[in-house]
């Protein structure tokens, strides 16, 4: 999620009305003759974990390695036809606020290859229309989203530090001390830990979706319990992206975090309404299942403050820190949403705009197009860049030229805290 509040962005679920694509016979990845640990290296830009795969061996493209992902999509479906694809059926999604209704081919067997010496086969999703528009959201190229759960057979090494995502055949795998052993819970490929928040004095016990596809650090439904609305001190902002549309939602901050024996003092907290029927949507069936309700999420603002391996079938997640648990996470100070555009998306053009906040203070509005942040020519800014320079100390001025309308503009932006 890339919020308003540039908290982060996630990918909303998609849910479908046939038990189709669950019968998929291709659904476990499985290198024959290899018991070693195949490492695949990764980039991690703007709080996503992206893989350079190819597709049918021989077309590159980037994948987002998405643990919250039961499917694995194609966003972009003019690759599919490019190379051709044949696809077993269409059928019909549903956006998770269930208003909108969109099409997907399953494509069956396409073969991806993950590094010269790795490569197999998975059956897909490929949407009929990105309405994901993870691009210019992300200021990356983004033509896919990698399900996690499809590597459950191996275990899951998520490195960090050296931006490597291993999978471990479990006969091979041996943990070290110095890992904290999560309490989770498997459901239909999905990992979900127990943690504990702490919001007004009380400690409330909950249950959260490990999800590398979302760049926030935690995530609660708001109406899950009466202790998780939003605070006072909060403001109005975009929490992530559906089929459907923009997942609205507010942004503060809680008392405290505690998973197992790591705290996160006044951690940065997005607040979303949803529908207990949304959250329990069967993906086969769209009737309601037994999956107890989750209350919320963690993300990769949160998860990329440790080394984690995942051992999808012992139910077991193992922490070790490689970062300052207690440094604040990265927040927004000018309630500016950015967006790149373009064919090279080095265009960062103004999406919206916090009511009451600095740029709207510095009279800037929706539309404006970046020329200079801080002096420097917006050639230089990847989006990512561009929302860390608003994201510095409060009281820091951070002055800006933007087009509008065809004419050039010059104003200056004084950086606050807001939540």
């Amino acid at each position: 999620m890339k919020s308003l509040f540039r908290v982060g962005l996630f990918i909303c679920g998609i849910f479908w009305t046939h038990f189709i694509y669950a019968q998929s016979v291709l659904n476990k990845f499985e290198i024959l003759g290899r018991n070693k640990a195949i490492d695949i290296p990764f980039e991690y830009e703007n709080d996503f974990i992206l893989l350079k795969l190819l597709l049918q061996k021989s077309f590159p493209l980037n994948f987002i390695f998405d643990t919250g992902a039961e499917h694995t999509l194609l966003l972009k479906k003019e690759y599919a036809d490019v190379l051709g694809f044949k696809y077993d059926r269409r059928i019909r999604l549903i956006g998770a606020d269930q208003q909108e209704e969109m099409y997907a081919m399953i494509a069956r067997a396409i073969a991806f290859k993950m590094s010269p010496t790795v490569s197999y086969s998975q059956d897909i999703l490929v949407l009929e229309k990105d309405f994901f528009q993870l691009d210019e959201l992300t200021g990356l190229f983004v033509d896919g989203v990698l399900s996690g759960s499809f590597f459950r057979s191996y275990v899951t090494h998520i490195n960090f530090k050296t931006n490597v995502l291993s999978f471990i055949p479990g006969s091979s795998f041996r943990i070290n001390r110095k890992y904290t052993k999560i309490p989770i819970e498997i459901n239909a490929g999905k990992i979900y830990a127990m943690a504990e928040v702490t919001i007004n004095n009380k400690k409330i016990p909950v249950k959260l979706l490990v999800d590398t596809g979302a760049g926030l650090p935690l995530l609660l439904y708001s109406n899950n319990n009466p202790e998780f609305k939003a605070p006072e001190k909060s403001i109005p902002g975009k929490l992530g992206k559906g089929l459907g549309g923009f997942i609205e939602g507010h942004i503060g901050k809680i008392t405290e975090l505690r998973l197992e024996t790591f705290k996160f003092p006044s951690i940065v907290t997005s607040f979303q309404t949803v529908d207990s029927l949304t959250q329990n949507l069967s993906s086969a069936t769209l009737e309601k299942t037994t999956v107890p309700a989750r209350d919320g999420i963690l993300g990769n603002q949160l998860l990329n403050r440790f080394d984690i391996y995942i051992d999808y079938q012992k139910s077991a997640m193992y922490l070790s820190p490689i970062k300052d648990l207690k440094k604040e996470f990265r927040v927004d100070k000018s309630g500016l949403e950015l967006i790149a555009t373009g064919h090279d998306l080095k265009q960062i053009v103004v999406n919206s705009i916090v009511p009451g906040s600095p740029a709207a203070d510095a009279g800037m509005q929706k539309g404006d197009v970046l020329k200079k942040i801080a002096g420097l020519s917006i050639n230089l800014y990847t989006l990512e860049q561009a929302i860390a320079t608003f994201s510095r100390k409060s009281g820091h001025s951070v002055n800006v030229q933007f087009y509008r309308d065809g004419k050039l503009f010059k104003t200056s932006i004084k950086l606050r805290d807001m939540i």
